[in-house]
């Protein structure tokens, strides 16, 4: 730990030198940074883990930030915008509303044990559908009245500014095996 403070320091020290006495015609280094996963000795443990974390090359060799929230809200940013792009070109949505599918479907994932609430509030701000109007339809459904279920697929569409067909197309990915077991046909 004293080791990277030190070169924290240095390379605080370092570029804050390179930046003062720069004049005309100089050039400043900036550090090119990259994620990396790799093993790091843990000195408080005594034993080597696997992290993650941002590499930045600086002047006097290779500096480390082992700041574990940063890499946690690194790798949900990574994530939920790798499954945007997903979600954008599989459904020809925009970024914003692919973007809105995946950050949704990601918190609900993050959460261990899901309840009824937390189900109607991943509904209500995934399709803007109230959850009561969608319990009613999806039990219509089940007896084989889709009317209520295209109503709110309609209601979603309009939401997402796409079509009916694309929005069923959605839900079908989404809510598969959940459609299955409720022997429900979109």
């Amino acid at each position: 730990m004293k080791k990277l403070m030190l070169s924290l320091l240095s390379l605080s020290f370092l570029v804050s030198c390179e930046t003062t006495t720069c004049t005309d015609n100089c050039t400043v280094y900036t550090p090119t940074p990259y994620y990396t996963c790799d093993w790091i000795y843990d000195t408080w443990s005594n034993n080597y883990t696997y992290a993650c974390f941002w590499v930045y090359y600086s002047a006097d060799g290779v500096t480390q930030e082992l700041d574990m929230v940063a890499d946690i809200a690194d790798k949900e940013s990574l994530v939920i915008e790798k499954s945007a792009q997903v979600y954008a070109e599989k459904f020809s949505l925009s970024t914003e509303q692919a973007t809105k599918i995946a950050k949704n479907v990601y918190h609900l994932n993050a959460l261990e044990e899901r309840t009824a609430a937390d189900l109607a509030d991943f509904a209500q701000k995934l399709y803007g559908v109230n959850p009561a109007e969608l319990i009613s339809a999806i039990s219509s459904a089940q007896v084989g009245n889709n009317e209520m279920m295209d109503t709110l697929i309609e209601k979603a569409a309009n939401e997402f500014a796409t079509s009916k067909a694309n929005m069923k197309a959605i839900i079908k990915d989404l809510h598969h095996s959940a459609l299955e077991q409720s022997g429900i046909k979109l």
